[in-house]
């Protein structure tokens, strides 16, 4: 939320900068069209120049607000295609529970100590939670194996270090 009254505050105040930056070429064009007589040309332009503020501000709300939104959308799409049975999912209303059956468009969960089955749609899952642990396991392997291999490339050079002092 802060990023976003952020980047409303700075395309507020660049939408400002280059409104100013037109009108003082609008009055300085309506100056030079009236000592050359062609008013008309340049007051063609002027309106032209009144509208790139909007434009580039309609390329930054593009670029800033409904781009990333396309992006999480499309991957929040992605995880629900990609749900199993035997994951652990989360719904959007709360309910926790193990996926028993995938159909096209609803998955049957299993839910609490009593096995209860609700059948619901994909569109109402919010997170996999199978897919996060396993994300999130695969990252500290990775850190992990990052270590030993830093630990590794430092235990190398000192015994190389130790191999010359001896020579």
């Amino acid at each position: 939320m802060k990023l976003i009254t952020k980047t409303a505050a700075r395309l507020s105040a660049a939408a400002a900068a280059v409104m100013t930056l037109s009108v003082s070429a609008f009055a300085e064009g309506e100056a030079t069209a009236a000592a050359n007589g062609t008013q008309q040309q340049v007051g063609m332009g002027a309106m032209l120049l009144q509208l790139v503020p909007f434009a580039a501000a309609l390329v930054l709300l593009y670029l800033l607000l409904l781009r990333p939104q396309q992006k999480r959308e499309k991957e929040a799409q992605a995880m629900r295609e990609a749900v199993r049975i035997g994951d652990e999912v989360c719904t959007a209303g709360g309910i926790v529970g193990i996926v028993l059956k995938v159909e096209e468009e609803t998955v049957v969960l299993e839910t609490g100590a009593e096995r209860n089955r609700i059948r619901i749609k994909k569109w109402a899952i919010h997170e996999n939670i199978t897919q996060i642990e396993e994300k999130k396991k695969a990252e500290k392997e990775r850190k992990a194996a990052r270590a030993n291999g830093i630990a590794t490339a430092a235990a190398n050079n000192d015994s190389k270090k130790k191999k010359n002092s001896d020579e």
